[in-house]
């Protein structure tokens, strides 16, 4: 557990990159593998797959684990470590009434699917509440090796698993399509089979180790699982996070259906089809993959940064100023460069939706209504960008006192969401989702910043700064968007290549209209290709300043991430 702020801002920024590299290279083999997926079945089994299923194994999550694991990695350094590792497994105590209460919804309260789509979707629901227990098992040294920065381990593990679940996929639909829905369940039993088995047996190599074991805050594998001191009835754990834990759980239950509120709805009332579920799921993948490749990663190391810095419920005069410095400049940085992103991928989202859809599902995606679906998802991401780096501030930030009457306004934005979304589907249709998840998006962020602004209002901070983008950039924006709209009515059905080519202009115009502005992400990707330059050829990479023939200075690259 590390108390330096140098090394937590190294920690974090190192978690981000390499979750954000190995995201990268999984996302691209699950865009192929997903398109394979699409082209060989229905998208009413697609629906049940990637709607009812993983709705389920998302809600046994984030209810059985998600405050654990959060209060957990608020942790500074506690030295009674066996107080933290009981809260943890707590974890495993509400899976079990979790599960039983979402197998029983599942199996006998939600509409089964028709036979014509899977005849074992039973046995498919029982594969993904055990792929869930599996996983809320294992968080014990999933949040030990986030303690101790270990950036790599994450993304390996995490990312391994992943690529296998859609490797087995992609094989078992291939060779029984009408089997899809159960091959489903097993590929994601294998993947959290992995998963449990590589922490494991990870902390039972490296424990094995005995100088390794020093820097640990664990000497023994015993130590992974719960432990009561002899005097003790029952095992103790951590007062202070353990009611940060249950502010957190509280939240989760709001933030699940804020989250996934559109999918309930879907399940529960009939507003659109099973197969009007399948493309709108598709769509949603396809659209927020800037969100999965990128936001999270950073989102979720950010997380973690300002949870290390920033002491809950304190005062900004009474905190390490130096700390908050850098809190401040980090979080402006982030929230600058991902507004900067996201209104880019709006403006070349509206003319390039139906080109994506035709090229990742064929005609059955880019015909009726997936090319409105992408578009409005495009618009959704810059209420994702904004609300995922400033309810991680918020998150680290409020006691427990601040967190429990945000649980409140939670609740009043899931009465808000729901409403908005019967309304807005009953007048759009499947569209009117995206639109709802808008304005509970826009409440969410409307919230953080009034937190942030009250927090910094007598300080000599302005984190809100960032937001605001300037006018000519709006101006270039709109310029291009009006260039590849025209483009699309114009050029697209005569020749797609062209119409790709202008936007390959279009976007390399912004960029450098927008230069400043990106100048963190562009050498975000100049640092990460030296470094793998450097990794692969062994050696440290340098460049070489030379005035005529003598080389004067030798200055060595390194990855310094949103840290300028």
């Amino acid at each position: 557990m590390m108390d330096d702020p140098d090394a937590l801002k190294k920690g974090a920024v190192l978690a981000a990159t390499y979750d954000t590299l190995l995201q990268v290279g999984l996302r691209v083999v699950s865009f192929v593998l997903n398109a394979f997926i699409v082209r060989h079945v229905s998208a009413e089994v697609f629906a049940v797959m990637t709607v009812r299923l993983h709705l389920l194994y998302a809600m046994g999550l984030l209810l059985s684990r998600e405050a654990f694991r959060r209060a957990a990695l608020s942790s500074k350094g506690s030295r009674q470590i066996y107080k933290l590792v009981n809260l943890v497994w707590i974890g495993t105590l509400v899976y079990v009434p979790v599960g039983i209460l979402g197998w029983w919804v599942w199996v006998y309260v939600m509409t089964s699917p028709p036979q014509a789509v899977t005849v074992k979707y039973s046995a498919s629901v029982c594969l993904i509440l055990a792929s869930v227990g599996l996983e809320v098992a294992t968080d014990v040294p999933y949040i030990l090796a986030e303690l101790q920065l270990w950036s790599k381990t994450k993304v390996v593990i995490e990312g391994l698993m992943q690529l296998l679940r859609s490797l087995i996929t992609a094989v078992f639909i291939y060779v029984w399509p009408y089997e899809a829905v159960l091959m489903y369940g097993v590929s994601q039993l294998c993947g959290s089979l992995v998963y449990c088995a590589s922490y494991y047996g990870l902390f039972a190599y490296v424990l094995h180790n005995k100088d390794a074991t020093k820097k640990l805050p664990i000497q023994s594998f015993r130590q992974l699982f719960p432990h009561r001191e002899r005097h003790k009835k029952m095992p103790e754990v951590d007062q202070e996070l353990g009611a940060l834990s249950w502010s957190f759980f509280k939240q989760g239950w709001l933030k699940e259906a804020l989250t996934e509120g559109e999918l309930y709805l879907m399940n529960f009332f009939p507003l659109i089809s099973l197969a009007q579920q399948g493309v709108y799921q598709i769509v949603n993948n396809l659209g927020s993959l800037a969100v999965r490749l990128v936001f999270r990663s950073i989102e979720a190391a950010a997380y973690k940064y300002f949870a290390q810095m920033v002491d809950r419920g304190k005062p900004l005069n009474e905190q390490d100023q130096r700390r908050i410095s850098e809190v401040v400049k980090f979080f402006s940085s982030l929230l600058q460069s991902l507004m900067c992103i996201s209104i880019i991928i709006v403006t070349f989202g509206w003319s390039y939706s139906n080109l994506v859809l035709w090229l990742y599902g064929g005609m059955q995606l880019s015909q009726g209504i997936g090319t409105q679906l992408m578009r409005a998802q495009s618009f959704y991401i810059v209420f994702l960008a904004v609300n995922g780096i400033t309810e991680a501030y918020t998150f680290a930030a409020m006691d427990e006192r601040q967190l429990s009457r945000y649980n409140y306004a939670l609740a009043v934005f899931s009465v808000a969401y729901i409403g908005a979304a019967l309304i807005f589907t009953y007048i759009f249709g499947a569209v009117g989702f995206i639109l709802a998840n808008c304005s509970n998006m826009g409440l969410r962020i409307t919230y953080s910043l009034w937190f942030i602004k009250k927090q910094f209002e007598k300080s000599q901070w302005q984190p809100l700064a960032s937001l605001f983008i300037q006018p000519r950039h709006f101006l270039v924006l709109g310029m291009v968007w009006v260039i590849t709209a025209v483009s699309e009515v114009v050029l697209y059905s005569w020749s797609t290549v062209s119409h790709v080519g202008v936007g390959g202009v279009c976007f390399l115009a912004v960029v450098y209209c927008l230069r400043w502005e990106l100048k963190l992400v562009i050498e975000k990707v100049l640092q990460l290709v030296a470094k793998v330059i450097g990794r692969f050829g062994s050696t440290v990479a340098t460049i070489h300043y030379c005035a005529g023939k003598e080389c004067q200075q030798e200055v060595d690259i390194e990855v310094n991430l949103l840290q300028r």
